[in-house]
């Protein structure tokens, strides 16, 4: 078969990727030569944000215990589902977050109106993602060269052969909607401001993005996951509500999704 047309069904998925990459280095260029004065340190930020936060330690163990109390019911009925082990983690965490956000002042920092936290979401995702493509292409590199061949996280791997459409559309439900809420709420919302009143704002940063990559389980995606977590972390403290990082999570895991169906039918994953 002539190589053009092997070619032809990756064209789309080529051509959209550069329109990213494009218009991900407009508005890396955008946000550093707009104007700052006036504008607060990126750790001073952070600093304000973790003293005015109302969570508090007994918060983080009372999760731990309800996390740990739904694993053990997963591994006792044992399910099988993608549906049911994302329902396990994800969606208990996020019910137990918004359990004990109840009755707390401003537990996700400051409100805003939709349409600023789109514009600014959009604009920070595209941003980073130059660097993100830049990070996981030399990441997979190095682990090439120490002899660790590349491969999907096992839910990616769980998604891509379940034949089942509904067991996709709730795995994209969870990824999309469910994911990014509980994540955020959990390593920005809480985390990051009670480890920053603990051990200052570089540490408290770096902490935060080590437990964000490392809870995805997976050594191909570990930097890549790193540098997102610290810029959703940035974005939380430039704008000052959590729904921005966790639009931005949204739009990562929608597109990375996106792509990679779009791949799979190519037949080239």
């Amino acid at each position: 078969m002539p190589a053009s047309v092997l070619l032809r069904p990756l064209l789309p998925i080529a051509t959209a990727m550069a329109l990213l990459l494009t218009a991900g280095v407009a508005a890396s260029i955008h946000l550093a030569t707009r104007p700052r004065a006036g504008s607060t340190p990126w750790k001073i930020r952070l600093a304000q944000f973790a003293a005015a936060s109302p969570w508090r330690g007994k918060d983080v163990l009372l999760l731990v215990l309800v996390l740990s109390g739904a694993q053990a019911v997963r591994s006792f009925l044992r399910g099988g589902s993608i549906a049911w082990d994302l329902l396990a983690f994800q969606g208990v965490l996020l019910a137990g977050i918004l359990w004990r956000a109840r009755g707390k002042a401003r537990p996700f920092g400051a409100r805003a109106p939709a349409r600023a936290i789109a514009a600014q979401a959009a604009l920070r995702w595209l941003a980073i993602l130059p660097v993100l493509w830049f990070s996981a292409f030399v990441w997979q590199l190095l682990l090439k060269a120490a002899g660790h061949a590349p491969d999907f996280q096992q839910a990616v791997r769980l998604f891509l052969e379940a034949g089942d459409p509904w067991t996709r559309a709730g795995f994209i439900f969870f990824a999309v909607g469910i994911a990014p809420l509980a994540e955020e709420a959990l390593f920005r919302g809480i985390l990051l401001p009670l480890l920053i009143r603990r051990t200052g704002a570089v540490a408290g940063l770096a902490l935060t993005t080590l437990g964000f990559a490392a809870l995805h389980a997976d050594l191909g995606t570990f930097v890549p996951l790193a540098v997102f977590s610290v810029a959703l972390s940035l974005a939380y403290a430039r704008t000052g509500t959590l729904w921005v990082p966790i639009a931005m999570h949204a739009l990562f895991n929608s597109v990375n999704l996106g792509l990679l169906l779009a791949l799979d039918r190519a037949g080239v994953v």
